[in-house]
C-alpha cells in the first residue's frame, strides 16, 4: 500500500526499514582479500631477506679474504724491516758491518768557546 504525502509516494510496507546486515558473502570476500594481501606481502619480504642474506654472506667471505691478505702484507713488511733482512741487503750494497766500537775518553774535558 502506498501513501502520498506532500507529493511523494511512500510505501507503508517498508516504512520501518530494517538496517541491512553484513552479508556473510561479503565478510568472507573481505577476509580472503586481507589474507591474500598479507600472504603476498610475506612472500615479498621473505624474498628480500633471502637476497640480503646471500649478499651478506658474500660480503663476509670477502672481508675474511681481505683480512687474510692484509695479514700477509703486514708479514711481508715486518720481514722487510727485520734486522736480518737489512743486514743482508747492506752486504749487497758493499757496506761494511760495524764491529766493536771504542769510545775515546779524556780526563780533561775542555770546551772551546768563542
Amino acid at each position: 500500500m502506498t501513501k502520498i504525502i506532500n507529493g511523494c509516494a511512500i510505501s507503508l510496507n517498508n516504512a520501518a526499514a530494517k538496517p541491512k546486515k553484513l552479508s556473510l558473502k561479503y565478510f568472507n570476500l573481505g577476509l580472503f582479500s586481507i589474507i591474500a594481501a598479507v600472504g603476498v606481502f610475506y612472500l615479498f619480504n621473505i624474498s628480500a631477506l633471502t637476497a640480503q642474506g646471500f649478499i651478506l654472506r658474500e660480503l663476509k667471505s670477502r672481508a675474511m679474504s681481505l683480512a687474510s691478505s692484509q695479514a700477509d702484507q703486514e708479514e711481508k713488511v715486518s720481514l722487510a724491516q727485520s734486522y736480518y733482512s737489512v743486514n743482508a741487503r747492506a752486504g749487497s750494497l758493499n757496506m761494511i758491518a760495524v764491529g766493536d766500537v771504542e769510545y775515546l775518553s779524556s780526563a780533561n774535558l775542555s770546551l772551546a768557546k768563542k
